[in-house]
């Protein structure tokens, strides 16, 4: 099945509200010019409310497989979220990257680059399995490792973690990411 990729989905407003309560979500929603919204609030059962909402707003969900209650981390509970109508899914699992583009979403592939070892593994994976995004985490990584892993990555590369200043993402955007995630409320109608 053909995912919902276009090659750039980030390109006109690449910060990312990182959602975790519902009063940020109402935030997001009406007071940002944000393209996508990251969820990471709710539950199996309130899932396709809150994804309905977003999408009434005009903008896209990307859900981190790991933070919604009750969905299986796994073939089954993609499609589900697939059916809630989720835009886009992460996944710290390479294996799982298949099942998401199957079901007609995005498929975010996340990794932590803690060592080298890490960055190795997170490259294997990506050349191996073809995820639509990359999120590198935390976005505070040095730039010159976030260079070499863009220059072998062939995907949009997305920052999110402990990014908590506007000079971070002037940073991460002068090196050439896609977009940056974070939960810090002043930064989500930054202007890049």
């Amino acid at each position: 099945m053909e995912t919902k990729n276009t090659n750039k989905p980030f390109k006109s407003k690449p910060v990312i509200p990182s959602v975790h309560q519902r009063k940020e979500l109402l935030y997001a929603m009406a007071e940002t010019g944000a393209d996508w919204i990251m969820l990471k609030l709710g539950d199996v059962n309130t899932l396709p409310q809150l994804v309905g909402h977003i999408h009434r707003f005009g903008k896209k969900v990307m859900v981190h497989q790991d933070s919604i209650k009750g969905i299986a981390r796994d073939k089954m509970g993609i499609q589900y979220m697939a059916n809630c109508g989720v835009d886009c899914v992460i996944t710290m699992k390479a294996p799982c990257v298949k099942y998401i583009k199957e079901a007609g979403m995005f498929a975010a592939f996340g990794f932590f680059v803690i060592d080298s070892d890490a960055c190795r593994s997170g490259l294997a994976n990506i050349k191996e399995q073809q995820p639509d995004v990359v999120i590198l985490m935390p976005g505070t990584i040095p730039r010159q490792l976030v260079r070499e892993i863009k220059s072998e990555a062939t995907t949009p590369i997305i920052l999110g973690g402990l990014m908590t200043t506007a000079e971070q993402i002037a940073g991460a955007m002068a090196i050439g990411v896609a977009a940056v995630a974070t939960s810090n409320l002043d930064l989500w109608n930054l202007e890049t």
